[in-house]
């Protein structure tokens, strides 16, 4: 129905007013949600170049900082130059972190900052543990490598031990009288292996040893087994465990074993003159 009276301009005026209201009680809850959620990002990002920290949030960006490259430095595989460049501004960030902390006066506060500090340092001197571990691991298994044909089966199962735990596995030996073809126990990441180790100066391993091996696995209750040898497996071998969970570890796949477990720019040694 058409409205042209006064009261119909009257009507239009209200309603033109109760809606700029509405808009303008909108803007305002939409400028307070933009406050409240950015309160909840309490970090300024972190420059690794600037020259110190200066409030509380570029204290924990370089907190988080540090706790990203620590995690990266040491639980991920990295080339020679991107270890030097984590190293490096890790201790630029643990240098200016400390700066930051002197200049504290609240007694409070340079406690809590210390604290957080220290579980960096902490985290740091372990991952540095463990590397060398690992490395001095890697270099011994490496040594024997290159001595492999002048190796006992006894100084065999002793390298092979070595370069699983160098892999990151922990080991145990059970190799002796009734071990059912089992020489070592290896577990990583809650799953069990288990490793049999055979030196031969010469021929091949075929399919009849491998079959005996999958019995041990089911007897030990492995999730796999690992058979390790100087030598090669016949094509047959090959075929037969392309459907068991056997991994064949033969002498190349042992120099690139080693070579891994020394990691990304360590130095290649020639292959050993036994292929």
């Amino acid at each position: 129905m058409d409205c042209l009276g006064p009261q119909c301009a009257q009507a239009l005026i209200e309603w033109l007013k109760t809606r700029s209201e509405d808009e303008a009680l909108s803007t305002d809850s939409a400028t307070a949600s933009s406050a409240s959620q950015g309160s909840l990002f309490l970090s300024a990002p972190y420059y690794d170049d600037a020259p110190a920290i200066r409030s509380k949030a570029e204290l924990a960006g370089a907190l988080e900082h540090l706790e990203f490259s620590i995690f990266r430095r040491y639980q991920n595989q990295l080339t020679k130059a991107e270890r030097a460049r984590l190293d490096n501004t890790i201790e630029n960030a643990l240098f200016k972190v400390d700066r930051y902390r002197a200049k504290l006066t609240d007694p409070v506060q340079q406690a809590r900052v210390e604290a957080d500090v220290k579980v960096m340092r902490d985290t740091v001197r372990d991952g540095r543990e463990h590397v060398e571990r690992l490395r001095n691991q890697a270099k011994r298994a490496d040594l024997k490598l290159s001595q492999l044909h002048t190796l006992t089966p006894e100084g065999f199962e002793e390298f092979v031990a070595e370069l699983f735990e160098a892999m990151g596995y922990a080991v145990e030996r059970v190799g002796g009288s009734g071990d059912e073809g089992a020489d070592l126990l290896v577990r990583k990441s809650g799953l069990v292996g288990v490793v049999q180790c055979k030196y031969y100066s010469k021929g091949v391993v075929g399919s009849p040893e491998l079959q005996k091996f999958l019995g041990t696995i089911h007897h030990t209750r492995s999730h796999k087994g690992f058979f390790v040898t100087t030598r090669t497996f016949t094509l047959a071998a090959e075929k037969f465990v392309a459907e068991h969970p056997i991994e064949l570890i033969d002498g190349p796949r042992l120099v690139e074993l080693v070579q891994d477990a020394l990691g990304p720019g360590a130095r290649r040694e020639p292959e050993p003159v036994w292929f």
